[in-house]
């Protein structure tokens, strides 16, 4: 049990002294995310003054700038996702094999965990915004999981010739929908987001 305990202290103190890049991405693990949850909790939300800080996230093709105190997780057992996150908010960009679209993804996720009692509202037109030379509208739900009120929009960016590429806001919702965190993250990647990795030509004809 003390060594439990001991673990446990050690654990906290690694976690809140690291020196990691503000870049680094971590490989997923439930593990990791449950400490990186607890230490959030523990922490409360980050400040404006800290929010303001920005670095560059630069992976599968897309770069934007982003508030430093988001963690960033790679996840790759079904294709490469990245995962931008800190307290109830999550970024997470999807770069999928197979032709599936922000709105598909957002559907499926929400038929898995959406409460059998929640009143799902979606999908909804979600904010519009013009993203590396498109415009993009985003694809919105509310709905509850475990007990919270969660929302969740879906854009899709400029596909590669390697697949489909697409971003996903998720966040507990607050009076106004999204929370200071969330609110930053989307200021920033929208004044500075950027996408190349082969974008696929558009044809003048069929042949």
């Amino acid at each position: 049990m003390r060594r439990a305990a001991t673990v446990l202290i050690l654990l906290i103190a690694a976690a809140c002294s690291s020196d990691e890049p503000a870049n680094a991405a971590d490989d997923s693990s439930l593990t990791g995310v449950f400490f990186n949850a607890m230490f959030d909790e523990m922490r409360g939300p980050p400040s404006a003054e800290a929010l303001a800080k920005r670095v560059e996230f630069a992976q599968g093709g897309v770069r934007f700038q982003r508030p430093e105190p988001l963690r960033v997780r790679v996840d790759r057992d079904t294709y490469p996702s990245w995962s931008l996150e800190r307290g109830d908010f999550e970024l997470e960009l999807h770069t999928p094999d197979g032709e599936i679209t922000a709105a598909d993804y957002l559907e499926s996720l929400v038929e898995t965990i959406a409460s059998d009692d929640s009143d799902v509202e979606g999908p909804l037109e979600g904010r519009k915004v013009q993203w590396c030379g498109e415009e993009v509208t985003g694809v919105l739900y509310r709905f509850d999981f475990l007990g919270d009120p969660r929302i969740y929009e879906g854009f899709d960016l400029p596909p590669t010739r390697e697949g489909p590429r697409f971003l996903v806001f998720n966040d507990i919702r607050k009076k106004s929908d999204w929370s200071e965190t969330a609110l930053a993250t989307f200021v920033a990647l929208d004044a500075s987001i950027a996408c190349d990795g082969g974008k696929i030509p558009v044809r003048d004809s069929a042949d």
